[in-house]
């Protein structure tokens, strides 16, 4: 939804008339909703109010997608199918004060769409930060903040990424999102997966997951996310910088394949059909992402001649997982982690690229991670549900990064509640052809600390023991980072959240690694951005 051109002194005019332009907008009648309803969030009587903040996302060089969601009353909450239908101005500045005006319009939404706005503004200037707000005839929303992409010849000194993944809103609070929220230097944050978790509220969960069943249905998955929405750390990051969002299995539900999923019962659950398009609407819906494949997050964005982001779809079209030790299964080349269109998508980008870095943000590890199996092949899988589990097509693309000298490649990646920086070996040995980065849950419990008296560290250093081209591993922290991008280096920061069930807790330096620019080979950066 494009929105409809609105001249800066009508958009002045309406929101100051409430009164009048109330006919013509939306009235909700009602009681004032309940304060438990949604927490952190205001009371809306019989008015439209923002209650779940804005976001903008996907920015291009003359523009990005702009995201708010309007509650026009006190039983429009989200999943709920009610509310009429409620005209909404926006505007894009400058400036914070909205002095210096540039974009502005009008748009409908309705209980369809969830109440939720889309707008992708173009006519932006390359590489430049703005501000945006919505109204309707009673309020206005926060401001946000979002920030274009370069133009594609345009030579860029540096870009500066926010890095997260893996949050379960019932495991924790957002304190990696508040510190990325709180930097002001970011020019986008990418999500890695998982920005959401089907689960049902469990023991030990520090807040109440809504619905407090497993997400099924559109309501449920549309409830989910506004739940989420009402997080003062989350709504601060996505007003601070647009977000670059691909997804995990937990979106929709946990070991997603094309299929199916592991924890999927048709019995129980229903429909696969039904659930899986449920989950990628509510998503669509409440993220400002721009489609670019139908039904999917595979796309590409482009930053001046400094780099190229592709985001992987992983989850769409990946054949059913096999057991780690189905070596056959594993070998198979009938068996797709992306599909063989994203793949074929995938290699000629990476062949046809000239950016100086190509980023590619694939939801579950690219590098291997095995163990020896006591013969010289193969090596036993760890995880058969990343790249390790479909091994003929990594094996396909790490040659096509060896054959086409695309060394400069970065995979950027989640999923694992742990944390790792090192190297992807070429097939058949020599130089590595990518670098590997994985970053630490947001809330999610990391997988050494389920085990007691220190086993879970001497877990992560067998791993380095036995994989020698990953250099460094934490599986204690949750976190986020920060990716930091010029054409000497690429490098991040991994920083721990000290406490994730307590809602103030502090977040500090963990380590940094950086990928040098003409060895493109990884060390240990002291020092973090």
């Amino acid at each position: 939804m494009t929105g409809t051109p609105l001249h800066r002194r009508d958009f002045v005019r309406i929101t100051a008339a409430s009164g009048a332009a109330a006919a013509g907008i939306v009235a909700a009648p009602g009681a004032r909703a309940a304060a438990a309803a949604e927490p952190r969030s205001t009371d809306v009587a019989q008015r439209p109010s923002f209650l779940h903040g804005v976001a903008s996302g996907d920015p291009l060089p003359d523009g990005a997608v702009i995201w708010t969601r309007v509650t026009p009353g006190p039983d429009c909450h989200p999943g709920s199918r009610r509310g009429p239908a409620v005209l909404v101005f926006w505007e894009v500045a400058l400036d914070r004060d909205f002095r210096h005006p540039v974009r502005s319009g009008r748009t409908r939404t309705d209980a369809d769409r969830d109440h939720t706005v889309h707008v992708d503004v173009r006519g932006l200037r390359p590489g430049t930060t703005y501000h945006f707000r919505f109204r309707t005839a009673h309020d206005s929303s926060p401001v946000g903040r979002t920030r274009t992409a370069p133009a594609a010849r345009q030579e860029v000194a540096g870009l500066r990424f926010g890095i997260a993944t893996c949050a379960n809103y019932g495991n924790g609070h957002f304190a990696g999102y508040r510190h990325l929220a709180r930097r002001g230097d970011l020019d986008a944050v990418i999500h890695l997966g998982d920005y959401v978790y089907e689960f049902a509220t469990k023991p030990g969960y520090v807040r109440a997951m809504e619905p407090p069943t497993v997400c099924r249905t559109l309501s449920d998955y549309r409830a989910r996310h506004g739940r989420y929405r009402t997080d003062p750390d989350l709504q601060a990051m996505h007003a601070a910088a647009p977000i670059i969002a691909t997804w995990d299995d937990h979106d929709a539900c946990s070991g997603w394949w094309s299929g199916g999923a592991d924890e999927h019962d048709p019995a129980a659950d229903g429909s696969w059909a039904d659930r899986v398009a449920a989950a990628k609407r509510a998503y669509f819906e409440w993220l400002p992402i721009r489609r670019a494949v139908p039904g999917s997050t595979q796309r590409r964005l482009s930053f001046g001649t400094l780099a190229d982001l592709t985001m992987l779809d992983l989850r769409s079209f990946r054949s059913r997982q096999v057991a780690a030790t189905d070596t056959a299964g594993l070998d198979d080349r009938a068996r797709t982690l992306t599909g063989r269109d994203q793949m074929g998508w995938l290699k000629d980008g990476l062949a046809r690229g000239t950016a100086g870095w190509h980023l590619i943000a694939s939801s579950v590890m690219a590098a291997p991670w095995s163990l020896p199996s006591g013969r010289p092949e193969p090596p036993v899988t760890v995880n058969p549900d990343q790249w390790d589990g479909y091994r003929a097509e990594q094996r396909e693309l790490f040659t096509h990064l060896r054959d086409h000298d695309k060394r400069n490649t970065v995979f950027l990646s989640g999923d694992l509640h742990s944390s790792w920086a090192g190297e992807v070996p070429a097939p058949g040995g020599g130089a590595p052809v990518a670098a590997q980065f994985v970053m630490a849950s947001t809330t999610s419990t990391p997988f050494g600390t389920l085990y007691p008296g220190g086993v879970g560290a001497q877990i992560v250093a067998a791993i380095l023991a036995l994989n020698p081209h990953l250099q460094w591993g934490d599986a204690e922290a949750n976190g986020c980072g920060v990716l930091d991008v010029t054409a000497a280096r690429v490098q991040m920061d991994w920083y721990r959240i000290a406490d994730r069930t307590k809602p103030d807790s502090t977040v500090t330096h963990l380590k940094s690694f950086a990928v040098d620019g003409a060895t493109k080979r990884m060390t240990r950066a002291t020092t973090p951005i």
